[in-house]
């Protein structure tokens, strides 16, 4: 019997074909009707701050437009453009949305690598459950940074750094690629805190991404490697709610 080239879990391969479709579409999209998407189902932390405190915002919004009037105006349609009852999506439907063809490519790429490891131990259900939080974890983060901030935000970077924290719970224990939590040879219970840090392989993964994603946050648009500011922010919320809430999606427990 042959193996699969590409083994992905169907999980995986269905969120990668969502993601991959939904840019699709919108690419065919003429501009402004894209623009009107973006303001619908975009993450924008300031349309939240306006329900705690609008001033903050129109403070931040006088701001941009001492600077430029067009960005201010762009801004204020993001703010505005949307009907309210679809606000509430927005902390999840921001996950499905890129800023470029290699924006996506990207996080297919990470999706990929350590999606699949993280769906063949959690199960389908709880891989979607774990990225939805994961996403959600993200958007508040990066609320919580930001309360006013006016640029929306895209892009499934949180839910898969969710993903990345999930893995870094597992990959490096010895029996942690068995094919089902629910069999005989099932791997091994997720690693505690105390052997996290005695593992050098989950410490030296756990901060390379830290690293990572810190240069890439703080750096990565000035040296180019960005198109636009990176949410680094979003990305440490999924990252530490991958971490902490790897044990609530575990399969295994429940063998």
């Amino acid at each position: 019997m042959r193996e699969k080239i590409f083994n992905l879990p169907g999980v995986v391969t269905l969120t990668l074909a969502v993601l991959f479709l939904v840019h699709f579409f919108r690419v065919l999209l003429p501009g402004e009707i894209d623009i009107q998407v973006l303001a619908t189902f975009a993450f924008t932390p300031a349309r939240f701050g306006m329900l705690v405190d609008a001033s903050g915002v129109v403070a931040q919004l006088n701001d941009v437009a001492r600077s430029s009037a067009d960005q201010a105006q762009l801004a204020q349609f993001f703010l505005t453009y949307a009907p309210p009852s679809l606000l509430w999506l927005t902390p999840v439907s921001y996950a499905l949305l890129h800023g470029s063809w290699t924006h996506l490519l990207l996080n297919a790429v990470w999706l990929t690598a350590f999606g699949a490891p993280v769906a063949r131990r959690f199960g389908a259900f709880r891989f979607l459950a774990l990225n939805l939080a994961g996403a959600v974890a993200g958007a508040l983060a990066q609320f919580a940074y930001n309360p006013f901030e006016l640029n929306p935000m895209v892009g499934a970077s949180a839910a898969i750094s969710a993903c990345f924290g999930a893995a870094a719970r597992f990959v490096f224990l010895p029996g942690a690629f068995a094919r089902d939590p629910r069999a005989q040879g099932a791997p091994p219970p997720l690693a505690s805190f105390g052997e996290m840090v005695r593992n050098r392989q989950i410490l030296s993964f756990v901060g390379f991404w830290f690293l990572l994603n810190l240069f890439t946050g703080l750096a990565g648009q000035g040296a180019g490697l960005a198109e636009a500011p990176v949410a680094w922010q979003a990305h440490l919320g999924g990252f530490l709610f991958g971490l902490l809430a790897a044990p609530l999606f575990d399969l295994r427990r429940k063998a």
